[in-house]
């Protein structure tokens, strides 16, 4: 889950002294996880290690500087060149710039089949004692997901509002707390989720 349950009991307007449908918002928010990752394109958002295959004939260099492209983002460290640990320094050695682009003094390695595995780390990291670095917009998206998922008893009760709309092949519901209040239509609701949306949707770049 990348919301917490306290917070997503805050966000539908339960109090936190009240835990008799703990279990029940924890189910729904680990689905939203999944089916927020889904959406995305990625396994999690996690700080986790990724490896990638790199066609050399494709890096483009400029100046002498070799740049590679990378899918996940933000990229944290290169780890790996082939199997062999990769010792160069970031911003000595080497830079990420747009967050998936990886900008090399020197590319060294070579391959018969002129393709070199890289591993690297990417995305958030989420064990920093004083702070989550998982962005707030991604918490959010979740809780709306899993809050459209609730029953419909309890939308009455909290007074949430809820819309469906289509994304690609994907029918998802999603709410807001007391959207009606907040002068928030559905098409509103829509466009905030989609524009959070895309700025996290993975996808594979062609060089």
């Amino acid at each position: 889950m990348y919301s917490s349950l306290s917070q997503f009991k805050n966000f539908i307007g339960i109090d936190q002294n009240d835990t008799s449908r703990d279990g029940q918002l924890t189910m729904l928010l680990e689905s939203a996880c999944a089916t927020l990752n889904h959406l995305c394109g990625v396994d999690s958002f996690d700080l986790w290690e990724y490896e990638e295959n790199i066609d050399l004939r494709k890096i483009y260099i400029n100046w002498f500087w070799y740049n590679i492209f990378l899918n996940n983002k933000p990229v944290q460290s290169i780890d790996k060149i082939n199997g062999v640990d990769y010792e160069w320094v970031k911003w000595t050695d080497y830079m990420v710039t747009n967050q998936r682009r990886v900008i090399l003094k020197s590319l060294d390695e070579k391959s018969d089949f002129w393709f070199i595995t890289v591993n690297y780390t990417a995305w958030y990291n989420r064990n920093n004692e004083w702070m989550d670095e998982l962005p707030d917009d991604l918490k959010l998206m979740e809780m709306m997901i899993a809050c459209g998922h609730l029953p419909d008893s309890m939308k009455m009760e909290l007074n949430i509002g809820v819309s469906s709309y289509k994304l690609w092949d994907e029918q998802i519901t999603f709410g807001s707390k007391n959207t009606s209040t907040q002068n928030q239509t559905a098409d509103d609701l829509y466009f905030s989720f989609t524009v959070m949306l895309w700025k996290f949707k993975n996808f594979t770049l062609a060089v």
